[in-house]
């Protein structure tokens, strides 16, 4: 058999080795293998996946498996196990590189596997694999599918999708076999790649990019796959789309929502199926708005997939969850997952049973609980929850589709998901780098589905009839109108800060705030306490109750109010309270109603795919004669390069067609362009780059991201796992029971260990980073990959609130008589975006100094430090190699100032400062100088930003200990 286990940071070594559990028939304590002890005595194939993200010093319990291959029960008995014929033991783990900066597995523990690094399935390899899973496919869509995932997750490595985002995406073979699960050789298949490439994006510019992506891949096919991915002119229409139908037929008990088709409960009556379809319909009104998102995850529903729901602060995607399960009479368990809860609060675990407390049972956790019955299963909190947990998942939402259990469950065996059983969670968007988020990783095991604001007004009027249970007709439909141009118009003066301006955070009003008046409304009409002379009162009080009393600032709440009163004018809420009396609490669906029992034929409805065939925009004027530059700077009579200009780019002809002796094609431009082109020039002897900031951001914003990604976990708070047992509590520990009861322990015998995760361990580091400016050291390749270096630093520093400063430093004057010691950020200053403009343009310009010796500036440097540092790590970027360069190596080293910098820096360091010596060059003088440096030349320049972040958050875990004054 293959056992296979899921890791993570609370991992301990009796969830691996076993525990002792309760007989059922006796009552008693037996012995329950854990998975892995399981594996040793049946001579299985243990698969330890993601093995990396469990502490070492757990892992170190298990030496004598990978060394001697026997387990030793020191939880249990003590007894040895030795392995059965047939046991492997297989380990997994993603790369420190591109996944979040996951740990890899320390040496003295990976010594004893043999490595094997996976390379990327080959797009022969996909196409193979997913033909062989889904043989009705024609292989031409499936390798146009490859393709354009591949393209897809390039553009995600490369943080050209998502660059503004900091939610991370992973596109890979999950994605293609959800699409190809979808697809059909003779349906219209694109809507299908909106909903898994598409939607998971919230960014306009994102969803822009991946709009062209798709037409690049797709408007020029023919054949079957024309067919399928027929690309409209809108694209962006397809998820919005407010026509979206729904239909029904209450005899087979099947509902359409779209082109989606889910088939409800059979075995119940058709009377029941009609209640539960105006249940559902009654709490969550499938309005115009909603429809697209019901369709998509309706979708995900039908094909069994995980469905991720995310959204701003202000959206309720609960509702979108509950309709499905209400839709289909399931049950319905919410696990709302917190920072600090242990794993044994949804999995389950030993506890106090019985009526007096006087028997310890295994007790399933809310989730456990939920498999086992095979209902919808709802998981909110995934940002607040710590990895250690969400984590516990990951088994359960592949395709596994299995949860393990804790050894003292006596269950050896993954407890499966019922076929029946879907998998919701809601996740808010990451709006700040310090707030947590799931890895990419994890998301991947969704279909991701991004859910907007409710603004149109006819949707919100439908919900407020919805709502109060009331007609849309003409009497109330004035009074729906006021309460929504209400809602929209206090969202309106929030969002654009008219209201809240003195407030840090801007005020937010919702769904939830219009249903909370909806709801005031109902209540106080139905207990009959409201004549038609107060019903106007009612209103206004509704109004307050949901949206003015959050308002601090009272004459911002009294502006407000009279807004309010202003759109009430010539309304009669007397009316409301007496159509309220009549329909009493029923809530109606509406002849007008878009259910309708017919089935929509998609082949009736089908229509030929936009070819994309170019219209000519020329106006019949003359062609402008352009000036042809014949350089091999600018293209020449080449149509490669830089400077090879196409497209609407060039002037005069509009980018179309031959150019008339110039104005249209490559190598020609006007004059006007021409002169433009020239003022982007800089002379080289100014020792700028020459580049804005905007240019740098353009350029190497995807290299920043992909260095803060690698090593922006290495920073995060440390997990520990104390052991605590206690008098009282929730989960009881059985050795410890065990003892009690043969009179051999005490009382505490509940266990509270606890995994803490430590904020303030990095409380006391500072960093300061000081750059050699001088004009000998400067070209192109040094100075642009520092500056990565250390903007990408800044980052990751500022995430983790870490005091960190940069500066220069040159003789810029040339006159040997001072050193110019230019501060672009100081510790204590925030890295806003006023610093990191600074700090850009700080190490972008002013190259022209000369160089000055390190060892008269280490002193000045060092005194930045603030008292209250604990850790002081000084980093310099130069080539020490003094103010003058010598002709060799040798003679660099043997240099006055070289001794006397090595003198400098063995004094700070004896002094307790950590200094970094990051030597740029073909002479590795830093690694002579500095017991801790880095050397980079003309080969590894481009690696100069993720070595400094290694190297610097090394210096971090290896000199800094937090419990130290």
């Amino acid at each position: 058999p293959t056992i296979r286990y899921s890791f993570n940071e609370d991992t301990l070594p009796e969830d691996l080795v076993g525990a002792y559990r309760i007989d059922p028939r006796t009552h008693n304590f037996v012995w329950s293998d854990g998975p892995l002890a399981y594996a040793i005595r049946t001579g299985g194939t243990f698969v330890a996946d993601e093995m990396n993200l469990s502490p070492p010093e757990v892992l170190k319990r298990f030496y004598s498996v990978f060394t001697d291959r026997y387990l030793q029960l020191l939880e249990g008995d003590s007894t040895v196990i030795r392995a059965g014929d047939g046991f492997n033991f297989v380990a997994t783990q993603n790369p420190a590189e591109g996944f979040e900066g996951r740990k890899n597995l320390p040496r003295e523990i990976q010594k004893y596997f043999a490595t094997v690094y996976i390379d990327p399935y080959p797009v022969d390899e996909l196409v193979e694999i997913l033909s062989g899973l889904h043989p009705h496919l024609q292989r031409e869509l499936i390798e146009l599918a490859v393709r354009f995932n591949m393209s897809v997750e390039q553009l995600v490595t490369t943080r050209k999708l998502g660059a503004r985002d900091l939610e991370r995406y992973h596109f890979n073979i999950r994605n293609l076999n959800r699409l190809a699960a979808r697809l059909n050789n003779d349906s219209h298949g694109l809507p299908e790649l909106v909903d898994i490439y598409f939607r998971p994006f919230r960014t306009a510019d994102d969803r822009k990019q991946l709009e062209t992506l798709i037409r690049e891949h797709f408007s020029e096919i023919d054949g079957t796959a024309a067919g399928v991915f027929a690309v409209p002119e809108d694209l962006e229409s397809i998820t919005h789309d407010s026509t979206i139908e729904i239909h029904i037929d209450s005899q087979k008990h099947c509902v359409d929502i779209g082109r989606s088709h889910l088939q409800c409960d059979p075995t119940v009556n058709d009377a029941e199926f009609q209640n539960r379809l105006i249940a559902s319909f009654d709490d969550f009104p499938p309005v115009s708005s909603a429809r697209p998102v019901l369709e998509a995850m309706a979708r995900a529903v039908e094909h069994c997939e995980n469905v991720l729901l995310e959204c701003e602060a202000d959206v309720e995607p609960e509702d979108y969850v509950h309709f499905f399960a209400d839709l289909q009479g399931k049950d319905m368990a919410v696990i709302t997952l917190s920072r600090g809860m242990h794993t044994a609060d949804v999995l389950g675990g030993l506890k106090p049973a019985g009526s007096g407390g006087d028997a310890v049972e295994w007790v399933d956790g809310p989730l456990t609980t939920a498999v086992r019955r095979g209902d919808y299963i709802l998981l909110k909190g995934l940002e607040a929850a710590g990895p250690e947990l969400v984590e516990k998942l990951n088994m359960m939402l592949d395709d596994a589709r299995a949860l393990v259990l804790p050894p003292e469950s006596g269950e050896n065996t993954p407890l499966q998901l019922k076929e029946s059983a879907r998998i919701f969670a809601l996740k808010y968007f990451r709006n700040q780098r310090s707030t947590p988020s799931i890895s990419r990783a994890f998301r991947n095991r969704f279909s991701a589905i991004v859910v907007r604001p409710i603004v149109d007004a006819e949707s919100l009027r439908e919900i407020v009839a919805a709502r109060l249970g009331l007609n849309e007709d003409d009497a109330n439909r004035s009074i729906f109108e006021a309460m929504v141009s209400f809602h929209l118009f206090i969202r309106e003066r929030s969002a654009r800060r008219e209201i809240g301006s003195g407030n840090i955070q801007p005020y937010q009003f919702g769904l939830t705030n219009l249903r909370r008046w909806c709801e005031h409304i109902r209540r106080s009409l139905h207990a009959g306490t409201v004549d038609d002379r107060q019903a106007m009162d009612l209103l206004v009080r509704g109004a307050g109750v949901a949206y003015l009393n959050e308002i601090s600032d009272p004459p911002e709440r009294e502006r407000m109010a009279a807004a309010l009163l202003k759109l009430m004018e010539g309304i009669e809420p007397a009316e409301l309270a007496r159509q309220f009396q009549v329909q009493s609490k029923k809530k109606i669906i509406k002849e007008r109603s878009d259910f309708k029992r017919i089935w929509w034929d998609q082949k009736e409805h089908w229509r030929k795919a936009h070819t994309g065939k170019f219209k000519p925009k020329l106006e019949g004027r003359e062609l402008k004669r352009g000036i042809e530059i014949n350089t091999p700077e600018t293209g020449g009579q080449m149509k490669e390069g830089p400077d090879a200009w196409y497209g609407s780019d060039t002037q005069g002809n509009k980018g179309q067609g031959e150019p008339g002796a110039g104005g249209g094609a490559w190598g020609y431009r006007t004059e006007e362009l021409y002169r433009e082109f020239l003022k982007k020039r800089r002379a080289l002897w100014e020792y700028n780059m020459g580049v804005t900031l905007e240019d740098f951001k353009d350029t190497f914003e995807a290299e920043i991201q992909r260095v803060t990604i690698d090593f922006d976990r290495l920073l995060d708070p440390q997990v520990d796992i104390t052991r605590r047992y206690m008098p009282q509590g929730s989960r009881i520990d059985a050795r410890r029971y065990l003892a009690y009861l043969n009179g051999k322990g005490d009382g505490r015998v509940f266990d509270r260990t606890t995994v803490n995760v430590d904020e303030d361990r990095l409380k006391g580091v500072e960093i300061i980073f000081a750059v050699n400016k001088g004009r000998r050291i400067f070209n192109f390749e040094y100075s642009i990959a520092t500056l990565v270096a250390i903007m990408s630093c800044s980052i990751i520093l500022q995430g983790h609130e870490l005091p960190f400063g940069v500066c220069g430093y040159s003789d810029l004057t040339n006159m040997k008589t001072a050193i110019d010691l230019s501060w672009f950020k100081k510790l204590e200053e925030d890295f806003d975006n006023a610093r990191e403009e600074e700090l850009f343009y700080g190490l972008a310009r002013d190259w022209h100094g000369d160089t000055v010796p390190e060892f008269q500036l280490l002193d000045d440097m060092a005194e930045s430090f603030s008292p209250d540092a604990r850790t002081r790590i000084l980093v310099i970027v130069s080539d020490f190699r003094g103010s003058r360069a010598k002709v060799t190596f040798e003679k660099d080293l043997n240099n006055e100032e070289t001794y006397r910098l090595k003198e400098t820096v063995e004094r700070l360091s004896n002094r307790g400062v950590i200094l970094l010596g990051v030597g740029v060059g073909a002479r590795a003088i830093s690694d002579y100088v500095f017991t801790e440096s880095l050397q980079v030349g003309g080969e590894n320049f481009a690696n100069l930003p993720a070595l400094m972040a290694g190297r610097v958050t090394e210096l971090i875990h290896k000199h800094h200990n937090a419990a130290v004054l």
